[in-house]
């Protein structure tokens, strides 16, 4: 049973094989991942991991399939792709595997930044609002797309994803 899984780690590593025999939902989708080759082929191999509940795997190949937008010239579609894994890989507990090396942080605004900078020093909303010069709302709602773009929860998991 455990065959398909090791055959599996040399797709997962960048060396596709060929399909390997077996039944089941998780196979058929190893040998999807396997053949795949395209951008919207990984995502959909992504999908099912996630469905199954296999999460690193599932960030493991939207960040192929970004890396395969990349190299095709689709900016959106690379963009979106690396923050559904990086999104996925938040959910891995700091996994850092060789698919998931080269992924970048999702793209901050300087504003962005500078607001989850002063976020994860410790400073209230309250307080940066008053060092920036904008409303409280501002701070919240920039927290807010921050939180959203990372997969980042809170302010004490800021400062890890911004030293990266």
């Amino acid at each position: 049973w455990q065959r398909p899984f090791l055959l599996h780690d040399a797709v997962r590593l960048g060396h596709p094989s060929s399909s390997w025999p077996g039944e089941g939902p998780l196979v058929e989708l190893f040998n999807l991942h396997a053949a795949a080759r395209t951008g919207p082929e990984l995502e959909a191999v992504s999908a099912g991991f996630e469905r199954l509940g296999l999460i690193l795997h599932a960030a493991e190949a939207a960040a192929q399939a970004a890396r395969r937008h990349r190299r095709d010239g689709l900016t959106r579609a690379c963009r979106a792709a690396e923050t559904r894994a990086w999104t996925l890989s938040r959910r891995c507990q700091g996994a850092r595997t060789p698919a998931l090396l080269d992924l970048d942080v999702p793209e901050l605004t300087p504003r962005q930044r500078e607001i989850a900078l002063l976020a994860a020093q410790g400073l209230t909303n309250k307080q940066i609002a008053a060092r920036l010069v904008v409303s409280v709302r501002t701070v919240a709602n920039t927290l807010y797309t921050v939180y959203e773009k990372t997969g980042v929860n809170d302010r004490s998991e800021l400062s890890d994803l911004l030293a990266r």
